[in-house]
Order: structure tokens, then C-alpha cells, then sequence
């Protein structure tokens, strides 16, 4: 077996992705001089909201832009008063990556590893996998999907989709 240098385990919150942090420090254990990143992908949905007035001439609602396909009407200029929804907006993602980055640590610390923890952003399988090979990981520990079969059939799983588009080993813990 192949010495490892570097061990990215992907980290969602979820039972089975703390399982995978678990494993990730057992290995680490095992390969003392390997480095061990932790990583989360960030996909919080933002709230898409209109901005501007919606009852002006030109303006789509739908598509929250005005559009002017003549040209004679003034662009009505937009008035940003309300930020707090963007600040809550902002301290709910801010508060996400703080929630995973002390499970992370904390689990870790049970574990008497260190590690490093790392966010990601986009489509969780994608980042992992281009963070992997960014990296030039040897392993990347995932956690099982919670899918169910139908769910997995139609959508996948986030840990198949690692293993199947990995730059490397990958293994799925249970």
C-alpha cells in the first residue's frame, strides 16, 4: 500500500459524513506525515428577490430587470433601501460555514487529529473532486448518500458521483 500524503474528506453535517471525518482521522492516525483536509461545499440557497419598481413601464417582473426594447422610457433608477434581508442573507451563510467548521474541528479534536478545513463553493461533487486533484490528493474520504433508491436512481448520490469523477481513491464510509 501506497503511503498517503494527502487525505480530503468531504463534510455535508450529516451522520454519515461525520463517519467519514472519523475515518479521515483514523488514516491520518495511520499516515502520521499525511495531511489531512477537511472540506464543505457551501450550498445555501439565497433568496432571490425583485429589486426596483415592478409597476414601472419595462420592468419584468419575472426576470427582475427592466427592459426598454424602444428606448423612450427613462430607466427608472433603483432604490436599495432595505438591506437587512441581505445581511440576514449573509449571516445565515456566514453562520453555515461557522456551524461546519466547529463540527469539523470538534471532531477532530475528539479524534486527537489535526486537520485543516477548507470551503468550497458550487456543485458538491464537482468541487470536491477539481479541490482533490487541485491538491493532488491521494484519498478522499466521503460519507454514504442518505438517498433512497428511487432518489438515487434518478439523481444520484454525491458520494457515487465522487467516486465515479475522482483524480483518485476515494472511499465511502457507513
Amino acid at each position: 500500500m501506497k503511503d498517503l500524503k494527502h487525505i480530503v474528506v468531504a463534510f455535508d453535517g450529516n451522520e454519515d459524513s461525520k463517519r467519514a471525518v472519523e475515518y479521515g482521522a483514523t488514516l491520518k492516525k495511520a499516515f502520521p506525515e499525511a495531511k489531512l483536509t477537511v472540506v464543505h461545499v457551501l450550498n445555501e440557497k439565497v433568496e432571490q428577490r425583485i429589486i426596483g419598481n415592478a409597476s414601472a413601464p419595462g420592468f419584468v417582473p419575472a426576470a427582475g430587470f427592466y427592459v426598454d426594447p424602444v428606448q423612450t422610457h427613462p430607466v427608472v433608477e433603483v432604490e436599495q433601501t432595505d438591506h437587512q434581508e441581505t445581511n440576514d442573507t449573509h449571516s445565515v451563510v456566514q453562520n453555515s460555514v461557522q456551524n461546519a467548521e466547529s463540527n469539523t474541528l470538534r471532531l477532530l479534536s475528539v479524534c486527537r487529529v489535526e486537520g485543516k478545513f477548507e470551503i468550497l463553493e458550487g456543485h458538491a461533487p464537482d468541487s470536491v473532486c477539481d479541490y482533490a486533484a487541485r491538491t493532488e490528493a491521494d484519498l478522499i474520504v466521503v460519507g454514504n448518500s442518505a438517498k433512497s433508491g428511487l432518489e438515487k436512481f434518478f439523481l444520484g448520490s454525491t458520494s457515487s458521483s465522487i467516486a465515479k469523477n475522482a483524480p483518485c481513491s476515494v472511499f465511502i464510509a457507513k
